[in-house]
């Protein structure tokens, strides 16, 4: 009777032994399987083109490429606003040049994405208000389009460099026809 624990012992150590043995190898087995499916993953990730970067706000192209994400008629306003703003002259005053850099490389990114980051909720706080997210960003971008044109359209530089030159025409002309006249007087 004595032999039968003993025979207990030895061949439940031996069955322990492989029951641990086969617990250890089936966490390796786990743990080499992670590994591979992390791996897998890692390069169908380097698979994958990475997305573009979202435009800075440093970025002159920011606008642009914010602007191809908007809805119509709002993406054709903001495209016709670059347009203007590209096509702006070189020659502006000091304020006309400051306003126009402002746009494009501020005012306008900002404006387009207040409204490319509206969420579902935003969007339904600004309806029980009344209000339709497409229709306020039409009106943002029709003021900032109003104030370009009156920059492009006052031109102070333009305007100043025609008040300077009519003066100098009066100055110079006024003086001669002076003379003429004093000339004329004393013959």
């Amino acid at each position: 009777m004595e032999a039968v624990p003993i025979l207990m012992v030895i061949f439940g150590g031996i069955f322990g032994g492989i029951a641990l043995i086969t617990r250890v190898d089936g966490q390796s087995k786990l743990r080499i399987l992670q590994e591979k499916r992390a791996i897998a993953e890692l390069e169908q990730a380097a698979k994958q083109p990475a997305p573009l970067p979202a435009p800075t706000p440093d970025d002159p192209h920011a606008a642009a490429v914010l602007a191809l994400r908007l809805p119509e008629p709002q993406r054709s306003q903001a495209l016709e606003l670059l347009c203007l703003v590209q096509d702006a002259p070189k020659t502006l005053d000091a304020r006309s040049a400051f306003l126009i850099k402002q746009t494009q490389a501020d005012y306008l990114p900002q404006t387009l994405r207040a409204f490319l980051d509206l969420t579902a909720g935003a969007r339904q706080r600004l309806s029980a208000q009344g209000m339709d997210a497409e229709t306020l960003l039409s009106e943002q971008l029709d003021l900032i389009g109003a104030g370009v044109k009156e920059a492009l359209r006052l031109d102070h530089a333009a305007a100043d460099r025609m008040l300077t030159q009519g003066r100098f025409l009066r100055e110079r002309f006024a003086a001669s026809e002076a003379g003429e006249r004093v000339a004329l007087e004393k013959t």
